[in-house]
């Protein structure tokens, strides 16, 4: 066993020399005054592998600086900016005003860059002209610069560190760089305001305060004009940088065609509407070159792009040879209507025509197969059969809505008249064959509505009358506000009055309304299928419907009242038979009195159509009961001859602005040449439908049903009427009481003479009639 040796032992020379301890860094203190770990440091160790490796880029620190700023002089001045903020070194060195070279070698390279502002230094100038950053938050993507104040602020910021009004501003406001805000008011940076403010406070009673006001007012001038420099000059840079990155996509989007057309889809995207161009597509609108990995990449995507667009050609096209298919059935259509013209019964539109299921057959057969004229053959040989079967049908929608209306009706009188609950009442209720249904604690009745056979015995009789909802909107509001809470509080008011004209059955059923839908510039030509559409007024054929129609409870009564004046019984007498009949009635409400006889007034006539209308538009029927004559015999005839006089009066053909003032009787005409085509217009005058022919048709004799027919709405008309009344008659009548006497006015403020009369005549008598109502510009001659 080997001894120890002991501590004392003393070291034996062996030749060599002892190894020296490690030395030891020094220890230190943290911020905290807590000790650090002594890090011990070995000579002649290697690297520590967690360090980077040096870029290749890392000698560039050893050229000499004239090589440095002859390769930086080749940069923008965003990348002298950005390299400058990379290491100290290059800071210290591209900070430098020994470096003022380099910045502006730099700037050199920017086209058209003008010269940098004496106030403001190179770096600057890079900085706020090309690095998008907030100057006040740090922001990124902030695109533009207010030159006229010098900071690239972000909308957030913007909204603290601007201000339009301060304290003292009429004072300062030419010695601050200002820029228009929004609504024209001028805007300042708060802290180029706060910093002159403090000067002028600093300088206030000092000998330079004058002399920093002048300096800041040329300063201001001069930022003014380099501000009108520099924002033309970031204009034109905007704008070619936007045609770089337009040519940039149309040869991204020319090296993609290419690539499609290697691949077969050439054909097709000569094909491709402007809506659809491959411009908009997003893998292709990006401002990148198209390389081969790009291009593997989205291949997949541009080829189910075009598989897209095939199938919307196909259908493009199906659906434009659906149109031309439809236009030859229309044609098929016209010449029935033609054929049959004057008509007798409502006929249907192109949109009805095409939807029945004969029609729908024959348009939708395979695209492989032609269709012409003569495949509706089988159609046109049934015509009679099909439109017999769509007459039952609309007369079937038109029993629904009259039914429809019953029950709202009924409804509406049961909760006005509601009472309460009484076992008698309900017995009563219950006897009439009625139900009473309870909701809550509220009873209300529902009252026996009438089968299909008799709602079919009301609907021709001359009481029930229909109003349109789009001629003949409450109050001339658009929309549909009838039958609602709103009328009933017109009816308080006593303003409300009806415009309507009153239509009747059978000729409701081709009421221009049901088939016509009035549409925006952008729902016409938007819509689908051209063949439905009407160039004027802008609106779109649509299928025969009863939305608009309703039973006008208002005019039913009116229009009882008449019936009665014409000693006909209400509950059988049509309206087709008060046609026939054709009475004349006076209204004896509106007796004009005469100022020479006591017992004798003039009195308005109307037809029985146009008497419930002026009852309706002129007087309450719900406030008195309606005054008629019958007009018969010798009243009669000189109502006829007073209505003679009056059409023999108006010798031309002069019409006010107003469209209301045209009779409707006279607008009644249409062209045979543009029936259910998109050039079909509504009805003419005689006069004008004769000038269409001759200037759109070259026609200069029409004949009649065979160039123009009358339409099947006539009697009632498409226009509201303006003077209802087209004759007066003379009636001796007991003058009521209340009406003052001849010459004698209301209460006795005016004494009415007769000399004073004389002489008003003899003064008129030296005016010649034709002078009168011709000799003034305004009655021109045609």
């Amino acid at each position: 066993m080997r001894p120890r040796s002991s501590v004392a032992q003393a070291p034996v020379d062996n030749g060599k020399k002892p190894r020296r301890p490690p030395k030891k860094r020094a220890r230190g203190s943290d911020v905290e005054g807590n000790q650090q770990k002594v890090e011990v440091i070995k000579s002649g160790t290697r690297r520590a592998k967690w360090q980077p490796r040096p870029g290749k880029l890392a000698a560039l620190m050893n050229l000499p600086l004239d090589v440095l700023f002859e390769v930086f002089g080749h940069l923008n001045p965003l990348d002298i900016l950005r390299l400058a903020r990379t290491t100290k070194e290059f800071r210290r060195v591209l900070m430098h005003r020994s470096s003022m070279s380099v910045w502006k070698n730099a700037r050199d390279n920017v086209p058209n860059m003008p010269d940098c502002p004496p106030f403001w230094t190179e770096p600057h100038y890079a900085n706020l002209a090309f690095d998008p950053h907030c100057h006040e938050c740090g922001a990124p993507g902030v695109r533009n610069v207010d030159w006229r104040i010098g900071r690239r602020i972000c909308t957030k910021c913007s909204k603290t560190c601007m201000v339009d009004a301060y304290h003292g501003e009429s004072v300062i406001s030419g010695l601050v760089p200002s820029k228009y805000g929004k609504r024209g008011r001028l805007l300042f940076y708060r802290k180029d305001v706060e910093e002159v403010q403090k000067n002028l406070h600093e300088l206030a009673g000092s000998d330079r305060l004058e002399a920093y006001r002048e300096e800041r007012r040329a300063f201001v001038k001069e930022m003014e004009t380099q501000a009108k420099v520099l924002e033309a000059w970031a204009a034109s840079q905007a704008k070619d940088r936007s045609e770089q990155l337009e040519d940039a996509r149309r040869d991204r989007k020319s090296a993609i065609i290419e690539r499609l057309t290697e691949i077969g889809w050439g054909a097709e995207i000569e094909h491709i509407p402007y809506t659809d161009d491959l411009s908009h597509h997003k893998l292709v609108r990006q401002p990148t070159r198209l390389t081969d990995r790009i291009w593997n990449n989205i291949k997949n995507d541009m080829i189910k792009y075009m598989e897209e667009m095939r199938t919307r050609r196909l259908e493009r096209e199906r659906r434009a040879l659906l149109i031309a298919r439809k236009r030859t059935a229309i044609g098929v259509l016209r010449s029935y209507k033609i054929a049959h013209l004057p008509f007798t019964d409502v006929m249907p539109e192109a949109v009805d025509f095409c939807s029945f299921p004969e029609v729908i057959e024959i348009v939708g057969l395979p695209t492989e197969t032609e269709v012409t004229e003569a495949s509706f053959a089988n159609v046109a040989s049934h015509m009679d059969d099909l439109v017999h079967s769509w007459r039952t049908r609309i007369h079937s929608q038109l029993r629904a809505r009259v039914r429809d209306n019953l029950l709202f009706s009924g409804k509406r009188r049961a909760r006005a008249e509601r009472v309460a609950p009484d076992p008698l009442y309900e017995e009563y209720v219950e006897s009439l064959g009625a139900t009473i249904d309870v909701k809550g604690k509220k009873k209300e009745v529902s009252l026996p509505v009438p089968d299909d056979a008799e709602i079919d015995q009301m609907i021709p009789l001359a009481t029930t009358v229909f109003r349109c909802k789009t001629c003949t909107p409450s109050i001339g509001l658009p929309g549909d506000l009838s039958d609602s809470d709103y009328d009933d509080f017109l009816d308080i008011l006593g303003g409300r009055r009806s415009r309507s004209i009153p239509l009747f059955y059978p000729k409701v059923m081709g009421h221009c309304c049901l088939t016509r839908s009035r549409t925006l510039p952008w729902d016409y030509f938007a819509t689908d299928d051209p063949n439905f559409r009407i160039d004027f007024p802008m609106s779109t054929r649509t299928k025969w419907n009863t939305q608009l129609l309703q039973v006008d409870e208002e005019a039913s009564k009116a229009a009882r009242t008449v019936v009665e004046a014409c000693g006909e019984d209400p509950l059988i007498t049509t309206a087709t038979k008060m046609d026939e009949l054709d009475p004349r009635l006076a209204c004896l409400d509106c007796m004009k009195w005469s100022k020479h006889e006591v017992n004798q007034g003039e009195v308005p006539v109307f037809t029985w159509r146009s008497a419930v209308q002026h009852r309706m538009r002129e007087h309450r029927p719900d406030r008195q009961p309606a005054k008629w004559k019958k007009l018969e015999g010798e009243l009669l005839e000189e109502s006829n001859r007073n209505a003679c006089e009056m059409h023999k009066f108006i010798i031309f053909d002069f019409q006010p602005f107003s469209s209301d003032i045209t009779h409707p009787a006279s607008t009644i005409w249409l062209c045979v040449h543009c029936m259910d085509l998109p050039q079909e217009r509504e009805c003419y005058e005689l006069g004008k439908m004769k000038n269409h022919l001759s200037t759109i048709h070259g026609i200069e004799e029409p004949v009649e049903n065979e160039d123009y027919y009358k339409d099947y709405e006539v009697p009632q008309g498409r226009r509201s009427d303006f003077k209802l009344s087209d004759s007066t008659v003379t009636l001796q009548m007991e003058r009521p009481p209340h009406v003052p006497l001849p010459g004698r006015a209301l209460l006795g403020f005016y004494h009415y003479d007769d000399e004073d009369d004389e002489e008003d005549e003899e003064d008129y008598e030296d005016y010649d009639e034709d002078d009168f109502y011709f000799g003034d510009s305004f009655f021109p001659f045609f």
